[in-house]
């Protein structure tokens, strides 16, 4: 399918970029996108999907470097595999954190907003997943910050806002993955005595 999509493409030119983008990172999407489902039924349907995004996103991606357009191909694999898995409701809480994907440990200011706490793996992987619940523009918003390293005038660009905006809505982005983060420990914690108390009995 993705193929009758590129090539009913309009200009020639973006219809030879997304063949070869296509070509070249064919096997990275469905590497990517199967080790986080282990999906063989839907993983050519999920790899379409994540090319139809990357078409939408094909201005942005021809000003990437090799190594910038392989970690954008990665991440859009990412979000595609990870929102089936959400609709799907199998396996919520499954998700794949490549070491050189992993936005929590990218965002600035973790250490200033964890304060004095001990930032153990596991509250490492929380607010990964609290990342990966915001809102599309929000996550889109870090990625492209702390991942692509992109400058704030080129996020403006992307998102058609001001670029003195762009450190306001990183701010808020920020705060949203950490409410969502200290949600998650607590319920986390409130549920630890129980299983304790269960194990002593």
């Amino acid at each position: 399918m993705i193929m009758m999509i590129i090539a009913a493409m309009e200009g020639e030119d973006d219809k030879a970029f997304m063949l070869n983008l296509y070509q070249d990172y064919y096997g990275l999407v469905r590497k990517t996108v199967y080790n986080i489902t282990h999906d063989k039924d839907n993983v050519e349907d999920l790899i379409n999907d994540t090319f139809i995004k990357l078409i939408e996103k094909i201005s942005l991606i021809r000003t990437l470097d090799s190594c910038k357009t392989a970690a954008y191909v990665v991440y859009t694999s990412r979000s595609v595999a990870i929102n089936f898995i959400k609709h799907r409701d199998v396996q919520k809480k499954h998700a794949y954190y490549g070491e050189d994907m992993d936005l929590a440990k990218k965002v600035p200011s973790l250490e200033d907003i964890m304060e004095d706490r001990i930032i153990h793996k596991e509250e490492i992987e929380e607010m990964g997943n609290a990342i990966l619940r915001l809102p599309e523009k929000q996550k889109d918003l870090l990625y492209f910050k702390y991942i692509l390293g992109m400058a704030d005038a080129e996020i403006a660009e992307t998102f058609g806002i001001a670029p003195g905006s762009v450190r306001q809505y990183l701010t808020r982005a920020r705060r949203e993955a950490q409410k969502l983060m200290d949600k998650e420990m607590s319920t986390h914690a409130e549920q630890q005595p129980g299983k304790n108390s269960k194990k002593a009995l």
